[in-house]
Protein backbone atom coordinates (compact mmCIF):
# COMPACT_ATOMS: atom_id res chain seq x y z
CA UNK A 1 0.00 0.00 0.00
CA UNK A 2 1.35 3.45 -0.94
CA UNK A 3 1.99 6.14 1.65
CA UNK A 4 -0.87 8.20 0.23
CA UNK A 5 -3.29 5.25 0.49
CA UNK A 6 -2.17 4.57 4.04
CA UNK A 7 -2.75 8.20 5.05
CA UNK A 8 -6.20 8.22 3.42
CA UNK A 9 -7.20 4.95 5.10
CA UNK A 10 -6.01 6.23 8.48
CA UNK A 11 -7.94 9.45 7.98
CA UNK A 12 -11.08 7.48 7.09
CA UNK A 13 -10.77 5.37 10.21
CA UNK A 14 -10.22 8.48 12.33
CA UNK A 15 -13.25 10.17 10.77
CA UNK A 16 -15.41 7.11 11.43
CA UNK A 17 -14.25 6.98 15.04
CA UNK A 18 -15.24 10.60 15.50
CA UNK A 19 -18.48 10.40 13.54
CA UNK A 20 -21.83 10.49 15.24
CA UNK A 21 -22.05 11.54 18.87
CA UNK A 22 -21.47 10.08 22.33
CA UNK A 23 -22.97 11.41 25.54
CA UNK A 24 -20.13 12.89 27.61
CA UNK A 25 -22.13 14.13 30.59
CA UNK A 26 -23.79 12.55 32.48
CA UNK A 27 -20.96 9.99 32.38
CA UNK A 28 -22.35 6.85 30.68
CA UNK A 29 -22.17 3.23 31.75
CA UNK A 30 -19.06 1.33 30.57
CA UNK A 31 -17.46 4.61 29.43
CA UNK A 32 -14.31 2.80 28.30
CA UNK A 33 -16.31 0.57 25.92
CA UNK A 34 -19.06 2.86 24.63
CA UNK A 35 -19.24 3.35 20.85
CA UNK A 36 -20.97 5.94 18.67
CA UNK A 37 -22.89 3.66 16.32
CA UNK A 38 -26.71 3.58 16.13
CA UNK A 39 -28.43 1.14 18.44
CA UNK A 40 -30.00 -2.07 17.11
CA UNK A 41 -32.97 -4.04 18.40
CA UNK A 42 -30.57 -6.66 19.83
CA UNK A 43 -28.63 -3.98 21.72
CA UNK A 44 -31.71 -2.19 23.08
CA UNK A 45 -31.71 -0.61 25.56
CA UNK A 46 -28.55 1.38 26.31
CA UNK A 47 -26.19 -0.73 24.18
CA UNK A 48 -26.77 -3.42 26.80
CA UNK A 49 -24.21 -5.66 25.05
CA UNK A 50 -21.48 -3.41 26.51
CA UNK A 51 -22.64 -4.01 30.07
CA UNK A 52 -23.57 -1.62 32.88
CA UNK A 53 -20.27 -0.95 34.60
CA UNK A 54 -20.52 2.20 36.73
CA UNK A 55 -17.50 4.32 35.80
CA UNK A 56 -18.86 7.40 37.58
CA UNK A 57 -22.05 7.67 39.63
CA UNK A 58 -23.80 10.86 38.55
CA UNK A 59 -25.42 12.50 41.59
CA UNK A 60 -28.51 14.56 40.73
CA UNK A 61 -30.73 16.60 43.03
CA UNK A 62 -34.30 17.18 41.90
CA UNK A 63 -34.86 20.73 40.65
CA UNK A 64 -31.17 21.55 40.16
CA UNK A 65 -29.79 22.41 36.71
CA UNK A 66 -27.96 19.55 35.02
CA UNK A 67 -25.92 19.68 31.80
CA UNK A 68 -26.11 17.30 28.83
CA UNK A 69 -22.89 17.43 26.78
CA UNK A 70 -21.42 15.38 23.94
CA UNK A 71 -18.20 14.12 22.39
CA UNK A 72 -17.85 13.90 18.61
CA UNK A 73 -18.43 16.18 15.67
CA UNK A 74 -20.96 14.68 13.24
CA UNK A 75 -24.28 16.12 14.39
CA UNK A 76 -25.99 15.12 11.11
CA UNK A 77 -27.93 18.35 10.80
CA UNK A 78 -29.33 18.01 14.29
CA UNK A 79 -32.50 16.06 14.89
CA UNK A 80 -34.73 15.32 17.86
CA UNK A 81 -33.74 14.00 21.29
CA UNK A 82 -35.46 12.77 24.42
CA UNK A 83 -34.14 12.63 27.97
CA UNK A 84 -35.67 9.82 30.00
CA UNK A 85 -35.31 7.92 33.27
CA UNK A 86 -35.96 4.32 34.29
CA UNK A 87 -35.75 3.11 37.87
CA UNK A 88 -33.91 -0.02 36.70
CA UNK A 89 -30.14 0.10 37.30
CA UNK A 90 -29.48 -2.58 34.69
CA UNK A 91 -32.21 -1.93 32.11
CA UNK A 92 -33.65 -4.70 29.95
CA UNK A 93 -36.06 -4.80 27.02
CA UNK A 94 -38.88 -4.81 29.57
CA UNK A 95 -37.70 -1.64 31.34
CA UNK A 96 -39.98 1.39 31.13
CA UNK A 97 -38.29 4.72 30.40
CA UNK A 98 -40.23 7.87 31.33
CA UNK A 99 -39.64 11.17 29.50
CA UNK A 100 -38.45 14.21 31.47
CA UNK A 101 -37.59 16.45 28.47
CA UNK A 102 -38.04 16.40 24.68
CA UNK A 103 -36.06 18.44 22.14
CA UNK A 104 -37.54 18.72 18.64
CA UNK A 105 -34.96 19.95 16.13
CA UNK A 106 -31.37 21.11 16.61
CA UNK A 107 -30.27 18.30 18.91
CA UNK A 108 -27.43 17.63 19.61
CA UNK A 109 -26.56 20.75 17.56
CA UNK A 110 -26.55 22.15 14.01
CA UNK A 111 -23.00 23.32 13.25
CA UNK A 112 -21.49 21.26 16.05
CA UNK A 113 -22.40 19.73 19.39
CA UNK A 114 -24.07 22.00 21.92
CA UNK A 115 -24.81 21.68 25.64
CA UNK A 116 -28.39 21.32 26.83
CA UNK A 117 -29.72 22.10 30.30
CA UNK A 118 -32.29 19.94 32.05
CA UNK A 119 -33.70 19.30 35.51
CA UNK A 120 -35.11 16.22 37.17
CA UNK A 121 -38.78 16.80 38.05
CA UNK A 122 -40.03 16.09 41.56
CA UNK A 123 -41.87 13.02 40.25
CA UNK A 124 -38.58 11.08 40.03
CA UNK A 125 -38.22 8.77 43.06
CA UNK A 126 -35.16 8.94 45.28
CA UNK A 127 -32.41 6.39 44.86
CA UNK A 128 -30.36 4.87 42.07
CA UNK A 129 -31.76 4.89 38.54
CA UNK A 130 -30.73 5.11 34.88
CA UNK A 131 -30.71 8.26 32.73
CA UNK A 132 -31.13 7.82 28.96
CA UNK A 133 -30.39 10.11 26.00
CA UNK A 134 -32.01 9.06 22.72
CA UNK A 135 -31.36 10.77 19.39
CA UNK A 136 -33.10 10.57 16.02
CA UNK A 137 -30.65 12.25 13.62
CA UNK A 138 -32.02 14.40 10.81
CA UNK A 139 -29.42 13.71 8.09
CA UNK A 140 -27.91 10.32 8.97
CA UNK A 141 -28.77 8.80 5.58
CA UNK A 142 -31.57 6.60 6.89
CA UNK A 143 -33.80 6.16 9.92
CA UNK A 144 -31.52 5.48 12.90
CA UNK A 145 -31.80 5.60 16.67
CA UNK A 146 -28.93 6.43 19.01
CA UNK A 147 -29.07 5.70 22.73
CA UNK A 148 -26.61 6.24 25.58
CA UNK A 149 -27.39 5.60 29.25
CA UNK A 150 -25.81 6.69 32.52
CA UNK A 151 -26.14 5.68 36.18
CA UNK A 152 -27.67 8.37 38.39
CA UNK A 153 -28.46 8.71 42.09
CA UNK A 154 -31.46 10.93 42.82
CA UNK A 155 -31.98 13.04 45.94
CA UNK A 156 -34.79 15.40 46.89
CA UNK A 157 -37.28 13.40 44.86
CA UNK A 158 -40.48 11.46 45.43
CA UNK A 159 -40.96 8.71 47.98
CA UNK A 160 -42.98 6.54 45.57
CA UNK A 161 -43.58 6.02 41.83
CA UNK A 162 -47.16 7.26 41.59
CA UNK A 163 -46.32 10.50 39.76
CA UNK A 164 -43.38 8.96 37.93
CA UNK A 165 -45.63 6.34 36.34
CA UNK A 166 -47.82 9.12 34.90
CA UNK A 167 -44.97 10.56 32.79
CA UNK A 168 -45.06 9.69 29.05
CA UNK A 169 -43.15 6.67 27.79
CA UNK A 170 -39.95 7.25 25.82
CA UNK A 171 -40.39 6.89 22.06
CA UNK A 172 -38.67 3.93 20.41
CA UNK A 173 -38.38 4.22 16.62
CA UNK A 174 -36.18 3.34 13.64
CA UNK A 175 -35.19 -0.12 14.91
CA UNK A 176 -36.38 -3.56 13.83
CA UNK A 177 -38.58 -4.20 16.87
CA UNK A 178 -41.06 -1.44 15.94
CA UNK A 179 -42.84 -0.17 12.81
CA UNK A 180 -42.47 3.44 13.99
CA UNK A 181 -40.14 5.20 11.56
CA UNK A 182 -38.83 8.73 11.25
CA UNK A 183 -39.30 10.43 7.89
CA UNK A 184 -35.93 10.81 6.12
CA UNK A 185 -34.24 14.23 6.33
CA UNK A 186 -36.88 15.53 8.74
CA UNK A 187 -36.80 16.41 12.42
CA UNK A 188 -38.94 13.88 14.27
CA UNK A 189 -42.04 15.16 16.06
CA UNK A 190 -42.68 13.17 19.24
CA UNK A 191 -46.22 11.73 19.63
CA UNK A 192 -46.11 12.64 23.33
CA UNK A 193 -43.19 14.90 24.25
CA UNK A 194 -44.43 15.57 27.77
CA UNK A 195 -44.77 18.96 29.43
CA UNK A 196 -41.08 19.92 29.10
CA UNK A 197 -40.63 20.51 25.34
CA UNK A 198 -37.82 22.49 23.73
CA UNK A 199 -38.85 23.10 20.11
CA UNK A 200 -36.94 24.63 17.21
CA UNK A 201 -38.10 27.98 15.87
CA UNK A 202 -38.43 26.47 12.38
CA UNK A 203 -41.22 23.91 12.69
CA UNK A 204 -41.59 23.33 8.93
CA UNK A 205 -39.25 20.32 9.05
CA UNK A 206 -40.63 18.84 12.27
CA UNK A 207 -42.75 15.94 11.02
CA UNK A 208 -44.72 13.12 12.65
CA UNK A 209 -43.20 9.63 12.33
CA UNK A 210 -44.96 6.89 10.40
CA UNK A 211 -46.12 3.45 11.56
CA UNK A 212 -47.43 2.33 14.91
CA UNK A 213 -45.82 4.82 17.30
CA UNK A 214 -48.61 4.97 19.88
CA UNK A 215 -49.78 8.08 21.65
CA UNK A 216 -47.22 7.63 24.42
CA UNK A 217 -44.46 5.82 22.61
CA UNK A 218 -43.84 2.09 22.74
CA UNK A 219 -41.66 -0.31 24.68
CA UNK A 220 -39.92 -2.59 22.24
CA UNK A 221 -40.44 -6.29 22.12
CA UNK A 222 -39.37 -9.03 19.79
CA UNK A 223 -41.12 -8.55 16.44
CA UNK A 224 -44.01 -10.91 16.04
CA UNK A 225 -47.33 -11.13 14.30
CA UNK A 226 -49.94 -12.58 16.63
CA UNK A 227 -51.82 -15.24 14.80
CA UNK A 228 -55.58 -15.23 14.76
CA UNK A 229 -57.06 -17.90 16.97
CA UNK A 230 -57.90 -21.05 15.10
CA UNK A 231 -61.65 -21.48 15.20
CA UNK A 232 -62.88 -25.02 14.76
CA UNK A 233 -65.70 -25.53 12.29
CA UNK A 234 -69.13 -25.35 13.85
CA UNK A 235 -70.47 -28.78 14.82
CA UNK A 236 -73.58 -29.98 13.03
CA UNK A 237 -76.46 -30.15 15.47
CA UNK A 238 -78.33 -33.49 15.38
CA UNK A 239 -81.82 -33.37 13.91
CA UNK A 240 -84.33 -33.86 16.74
CA UNK A 241 -87.00 -36.55 16.36
CA UNK A 242 -90.57 -35.46 17.11
CA UNK A 243 -91.62 -36.99 20.44
CA UNK A 244 -94.75 -39.09 20.86
CA UNK A 245 -97.16 -37.19 23.09
CA UNK A 246 -98.97 -39.42 25.64
CA UNK A 247 -102.69 -38.86 25.85
CA UNK A 248 -103.72 -36.18 28.28
CA UNK A 249 -100.27 -34.73 28.82
CA UNK A 250 -100.59 -31.82 26.40
CA UNK A 251 -98.00 -30.54 23.93
CA UNK A 252 -94.28 -30.80 24.71
CA UNK A 253 -92.68 -27.61 26.02
CA UNK A 254 -90.98 -25.46 23.37
CA UNK A 255 -87.25 -25.22 24.10
CA UNK A 256 -86.03 -21.68 24.82
CA UNK A 257 -83.91 -19.97 22.16
CA UNK A 258 -80.32 -19.39 23.31
CA UNK A 259 -79.43 -15.71 23.61
CA UNK A 260 -77.14 -14.23 20.95
CA UNK A 261 -74.01 -12.47 22.25
CA UNK A 262 -73.90 -8.76 21.51
CA UNK A 263 -71.80 -7.52 18.62
CA UNK A 264 -68.21 -6.48 19.25
CA UNK A 265 -67.20 -2.94 19.85
CA UNK A 266 -66.82 -2.54 23.59
CA UNK A 267 -63.29 -2.75 24.91
CA UNK A 268 -61.45 -4.00 27.96
CA UNK A 269 -57.96 -4.14 29.45
CA UNK A 270 -55.34 -6.90 29.15
CA UNK A 271 -51.67 -7.49 29.93
CA UNK A 272 -50.13 -10.05 27.53
CA UNK A 273 -49.78 -8.60 24.01
CA UNK A 274 -51.08 -10.95 21.28
CA UNK A 275 -52.91 -13.31 23.63
CA UNK A 276 -56.52 -14.43 23.26
CA UNK A 277 -58.75 -13.07 26.03
CA UNK A 278 -62.22 -14.40 26.90
CA UNK A 279 -65.21 -12.33 28.03
CA UNK A 280 -67.42 -15.06 29.38
CA UNK A 281 -67.79 -17.91 26.87
CA UNK A 282 -69.51 -15.98 24.07
CA UNK A 283 -66.95 -13.23 23.36
CA UNK A 284 -63.21 -13.10 22.67
CA UNK A 285 -60.57 -10.56 21.59
CA UNK A 286 -56.84 -10.20 20.90
CA UNK A 287 -54.72 -8.24 23.38
CA UNK A 288 -53.21 -5.23 21.57
CA UNK A 289 -51.00 -2.86 23.59
CA UNK A 290 -53.02 -3.33 26.77
CA UNK A 291 -56.45 -3.09 25.16
CA UNK A 292 -58.87 -5.64 23.75
CA UNK A 293 -61.98 -5.21 21.59
CA UNK A 294 -64.61 -7.89 22.17
CA UNK A 295 -66.30 -9.78 19.36
CA UNK A 296 -68.68 -12.71 19.30
CA UNK A 297 -67.33 -16.22 18.81
CA UNK A 298 -68.50 -18.23 15.81
CA UNK A 299 -71.66 -20.30 16.12
CA UNK A 300 -71.04 -23.60 17.82
CA UNK A 301 -67.85 -22.42 19.56
CA UNK A 302 -66.96 -20.97 22.94
CA UNK A 303 -64.06 -19.07 24.52
CA UNK A 304 -62.55 -20.73 27.58
CA UNK A 305 -59.15 -20.23 29.22
CA UNK A 306 -57.82 -18.16 26.31
CA UNK A 307 -58.79 -20.65 23.58
CA UNK A 308 -61.62 -20.98 21.06
CA UNK A 309 -63.09 -24.51 21.24
CA UNK A 310 -66.15 -26.43 20.10
CA UNK A 311 -69.18 -25.82 22.24
CA UNK A 312 -70.36 -29.09 23.79
CA UNK A 313 -73.93 -30.21 22.87
CA UNK A 314 -75.85 -30.72 26.08
CA UNK A 315 -79.45 -30.89 24.83
CA UNK A 316 -81.69 -33.94 25.18
CA UNK A 317 -82.71 -35.73 22.04
CA UNK A 318 -86.22 -37.16 22.10
CA UNK A 319 -86.63 -40.63 20.58
CA UNK A 320 -89.83 -42.50 19.49
CA UNK A 321 -91.46 -44.47 22.27
CA UNK A 322 -91.08 -48.19 21.91
CA UNK A 323 -94.37 -50.02 21.25
CA UNK A 324 -95.37 -52.56 23.91
CA UNK A 325 -98.00 -54.27 21.74
CA UNK A 326 -97.36 -57.98 21.49
CA UNK A 327 -97.87 -59.80 18.22
CA UNK A 328 -100.09 -62.81 18.25
CA UNK A 329 -98.92 -66.22 17.03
Amino acid sequence: MSLRSTIMATAAIFATANAHMIMKSPVPYSADKIDNAPITADQYPCKSNLGFTVTTMNSMAVGEKQSLTFSGSAVHGGGSCQLSVTMDTKPTKDSVFKVIKSIEGGCPGIDGPEAFDFELPDSIPNGKATFAWTWFAKLSGGPEMYMNCAPIEVTGGASDKSKFDQLPDMLVANIASTTCKQQVSKDLKFPNPGTNLQATADTSNVVDPTGDCGSTGTTPSEPSEPSSPAVTASPTAPSPVAPTVPAGTGSPATPSTPSTPSAGGSSGACTENGSVVCNGTDQFGLCNNGEVVWQAVAAGTQCTNGSITKRGYHGRIARPRRSNRRHGH
